[in-house]
Protein backbone atom coordinates (compact mmCIF):
# COMPACT_ATOMS: atom_id res chain seq x y z
CA UNK A 1 0.00 0.00 0.00
CA UNK A 2 1.21 3.51 -1.03
CA UNK A 3 1.26 6.50 1.31
CA UNK A 4 -1.72 7.77 -0.70
CA UNK A 5 -3.91 4.37 -0.33
CA UNK A 6 -6.13 4.64 3.13
CA UNK A 7 -8.26 1.83 4.63
CA UNK A 8 -11.87 3.35 4.95
CA UNK A 9 -13.27 3.49 8.39
CA UNK A 10 -15.43 5.80 10.85
CA UNK A 11 -14.49 7.31 13.98
CA UNK A 12 -16.27 5.10 16.77
CA UNK A 13 -16.56 5.49 20.61
CA UNK A 14 -15.88 3.47 23.41
CA UNK A 15 -18.30 3.90 25.93
CA UNK A 16 -17.23 1.65 29.38
CA UNK A 17 -19.76 -0.26 31.43
CA UNK A 18 -18.56 -1.91 34.24
CA UNK A 19 -19.05 -5.08 32.51
CA UNK A 20 -17.21 -4.16 29.72
CA UNK A 21 -18.20 -1.57 26.82
CA UNK A 22 -20.34 -0.11 24.18
CA UNK A 23 -19.24 0.78 20.31
CA UNK A 24 -21.18 3.67 18.47
CA UNK A 25 -20.23 5.44 15.75
CA UNK A 26 -18.86 9.03 16.88
CA UNK A 27 -21.36 10.98 15.41
CA UNK A 28 -24.18 9.81 17.56
CA UNK A 29 -22.51 11.51 20.35
CA UNK A 30 -23.31 14.88 21.80
CA UNK A 31 -22.02 15.70 24.94
CA UNK A 32 -20.70 13.53 27.79
CA UNK A 33 -21.63 15.18 31.47
CA UNK A 34 -21.13 14.42 35.10
CA UNK A 35 -22.98 11.56 36.34
CA UNK A 36 -26.08 13.34 38.54
CA UNK A 37 -28.98 11.34 39.67
CA UNK A 38 -32.18 11.01 37.49
CA UNK A 39 -34.49 13.66 37.79
CA UNK A 40 -37.85 11.48 37.36
CA UNK A 41 -37.97 8.17 37.81
CA UNK A 42 -41.22 5.43 36.80
CA UNK A 43 -42.30 3.19 39.02
CA UNK A 44 -42.36 -0.21 37.55
CA UNK A 45 -40.05 0.70 34.59
CA UNK A 46 -37.17 -1.95 33.37
CA UNK A 47 -34.00 -2.28 35.69
CA UNK A 48 -32.60 -1.32 33.05
CA UNK A 49 -33.95 1.76 32.75
CA UNK A 50 -32.67 4.50 35.34
CA UNK A 51 -35.29 7.47 34.75
CA UNK A 52 -35.20 10.56 33.14
CA UNK A 53 -32.54 13.15 33.41
CA UNK A 54 -32.65 16.93 32.08
CA UNK A 55 -30.17 18.19 30.13
CA UNK A 56 -30.20 21.10 28.63
CA UNK A 57 -34.13 21.91 29.59
CA UNK A 58 -35.02 18.75 27.34
CA UNK A 59 -35.50 15.36 29.37
CA UNK A 60 -33.64 12.56 28.31
CA UNK A 61 -34.44 8.81 29.11
CA UNK A 62 -31.29 7.28 30.41
CA UNK A 63 -30.32 3.60 30.23
CA UNK A 64 -28.21 1.67 32.47
CA UNK A 65 -26.25 -0.90 30.26
CA UNK A 66 -25.09 -2.92 33.17
CA UNK A 67 -28.09 -3.73 34.11
CA UNK A 68 -29.27 -5.43 30.66
CA UNK A 69 -25.52 -7.21 31.01
CA UNK A 70 -27.22 -9.35 34.81
CA UNK A 71 -25.16 -6.46 37.23
CA UNK A 72 -27.62 -6.11 40.77
CA UNK A 73 -26.74 -2.60 42.19
CA UNK A 74 -23.85 -1.63 40.95
CA UNK A 75 -22.46 1.53 42.74
CA UNK A 76 -22.16 4.29 40.67
CA UNK A 77 -18.35 5.33 41.14
CA UNK A 78 -16.99 9.50 41.39
CA UNK A 79 -15.79 8.47 37.87
CA UNK A 80 -19.26 7.81 36.56
CA UNK A 81 -20.26 10.01 33.31
CA UNK A 82 -23.73 10.41 31.48
CA UNK A 83 -23.47 9.83 27.66
CA UNK A 84 -26.08 12.03 25.67
CA UNK A 85 -26.34 10.67 22.41
CA UNK A 86 -28.50 11.45 19.19
CA UNK A 87 -31.14 8.94 18.56
CA UNK A 88 -31.12 7.17 15.12
CA UNK A 89 -34.87 7.10 14.68
CA UNK A 90 -36.00 9.88 13.03
CA UNK A 91 -39.25 9.29 14.11
CA UNK A 92 -38.48 9.42 17.46
CA UNK A 93 -40.36 12.08 20.41
CA UNK A 94 -36.84 12.30 22.04
CA UNK A 95 -33.83 13.26 20.12
CA UNK A 96 -31.72 12.11 22.78
CA UNK A 97 -30.83 9.15 24.70
CA UNK A 98 -29.16 9.19 27.86
CA UNK A 99 -26.53 6.22 28.86
CA UNK A 100 -24.32 5.49 31.94
CA UNK A 101 -20.94 5.13 32.19
CA UNK A 102 -18.14 4.18 34.66
CA UNK A 103 -16.01 6.51 33.25
CA UNK A 104 -14.82 9.33 30.16
CA UNK A 105 -15.62 7.41 26.87
CA UNK A 106 -12.61 6.60 24.78
CA UNK A 107 -12.33 7.59 20.44
CA UNK A 108 -11.55 4.71 18.19
CA UNK A 109 -10.60 4.44 14.62
CA UNK A 110 -12.63 1.49 13.21
CA UNK A 111 -12.22 -0.30 9.75
CA UNK A 112 -12.45 -3.49 8.48
CA UNK A 113 -8.51 -5.06 9.16
CA UNK A 114 -9.30 -3.66 13.22
CA UNK A 115 -13.23 -5.23 13.78
CA UNK A 116 -13.82 -8.84 14.22
CA UNK A 117 -17.01 -10.11 15.18
CA UNK A 118 -17.11 -12.47 18.08
CA UNK A 119 -19.47 -15.38 18.89
CA UNK A 120 -22.59 -14.15 20.45
CA UNK A 121 -22.49 -16.05 23.73
CA UNK A 122 -25.58 -15.52 26.03
CA UNK A 123 -28.23 -13.47 23.76
CA UNK A 124 -29.22 -9.93 25.61
CA UNK A 125 -31.45 -7.50 24.86
CA UNK A 126 -30.67 -4.40 22.77
CA UNK A 127 -27.34 -5.65 22.24
CA UNK A 128 -26.45 -6.49 18.64
CA UNK A 129 -23.27 -8.08 18.34
CA UNK A 130 -20.04 -8.57 20.37
CA UNK A 131 -16.55 -7.28 18.37
CA UNK A 132 -13.28 -6.89 18.92
CA UNK A 133 -11.56 -3.55 18.09
CA UNK A 134 -7.98 -4.00 18.23
CA UNK A 135 -7.46 -5.56 21.53
CA UNK A 136 -10.40 -4.42 23.13
CA UNK A 137 -13.66 -6.44 23.28
CA UNK A 138 -17.16 -4.42 23.17
CA UNK A 139 -20.91 -4.54 22.95
CA UNK A 140 -22.75 -3.22 19.77
CA UNK A 141 -25.77 -1.94 20.59
CA UNK A 142 -29.09 -2.42 19.00
CA UNK A 143 -30.12 1.07 19.42
CA UNK A 144 -33.71 0.64 17.09
CA UNK A 145 -34.88 -1.61 19.41
CA UNK A 146 -33.60 0.46 22.25
CA UNK A 147 -35.36 3.87 20.98
CA UNK A 148 -38.72 1.41 20.37
CA UNK A 149 -38.93 0.08 24.16
CA UNK A 150 -38.22 3.51 25.40
CA UNK A 151 -41.11 4.80 23.02
CA UNK A 152 -43.19 2.40 24.31
CA UNK A 153 -42.20 3.02 27.69
CA UNK A 154 -42.76 6.66 27.58
CA UNK A 155 -46.05 7.13 26.47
Amino acid sequence: MTGLETTAGIRGVLLPLHQGQLLLPNRLMSEVIGYREPDQIIRGAPDWFSGIVVWRHIPVPMVNFDALLGSEDIEVGHRARIALLRTVNSDSARPFTAFLLQSIPRLIRVDETTLDPLEAGDEVRFLRQRVRVGETEAWIPDLDALESSLQALLR
